[in-house]
């Protein structure tokens, strides 16, 4: 197993025990500690963002990365390519895509 899905996995993890101990009414003492010097409200929201959103945040890059290595065109070329975006593609797509503006019947309302 990739290295970056192992740790995207764990970052779900300490995310999700987290998140658990603050919905049960459980606190650890970083949040006491945090409610005790910032207040309920800005202590809970730190403790959230440090130790819920945080996590989160790095599980969903390392899965995605982690992921994106087992991709044929990747695994093929070089196993630690740069991420690349093609917007070239997209804008392309674009213009393929935009329907016909032909002209429109005069009197006809539409929605109405």
């Amino acid at each position: 197993m990739n290295a970056h899905i192992v740790f995207g996995l764990f970052a779900l993890y300490v995310a999700a025990i987290s998140l658990y101990l603050v919905l049960v009414g459980r606190q650890d003492d970083a949040l006491a500690l945090l409610r005790r010097i910032w207040g309920r409200t800005v202590g809970h929201s730190l403790y959230f963002i440090a130790s819920v959103a945080l996590p989160m945040l790095i599980c969903v890059v390392c899965l995605g990365w982690g992921v994106r290595q087992y991709d044929a065109s990747v695994k093929f070329y070089d196993f630690d390519a740069p991420l690349q975006l093609n917007v070239e593609y997209y804008r392309d797509l674009r213009v393929i895509l935009q329907p016909d503006k032909g002209p429109d019947p005069i009197g006809v309302v539409y929605g109405a």
